[in-house]
């Protein structure tokens, strides 16, 4: 008749097989982690804007009289801004 282990045994069958693992794991982690040995690659900004443009103000009122030095997602979110008031503005109007 087979025995059945204790709860002791169970842990030390199941730490000795995760062990087991890990140990068989480890030479393959280092492989992963290693830092290559050649040249780095140079990094390109492929989809950067043109070098000599003169530089972007990163919030708008840091600048608010000059909108040719903003950031385009700034354009676009006070156009939207502008829409959102002109037509909230005509709904109260007319209703």
């Amino acid at each position: 008749a087979r025995r059945i282990p204790d709860t002791r045994e169970r842990t030390n069958l199941r730490s000795q097989t995760m062990s087991g693992i890990l140990r068989a794991a480890a030479p393959l982690a280092r492989r992963l982690n290693a830092v290559p040995k050649g040249p780095i690659a140079q990094q390109t900004r492929g989809m950067a804007s043109d070098p000599n443009a003169p530089p972007k103000v990163a919030y708008p009122w840091l600048d608010p009289t000059n909108p040719q030095n903003w950031k385009e997602e700034h354009l676009v979110f006070t156009i939207l801004g502008g829409w959102g008031v002109v037509i909230m503005g005509a709904k109260s109007a007319f209703s």
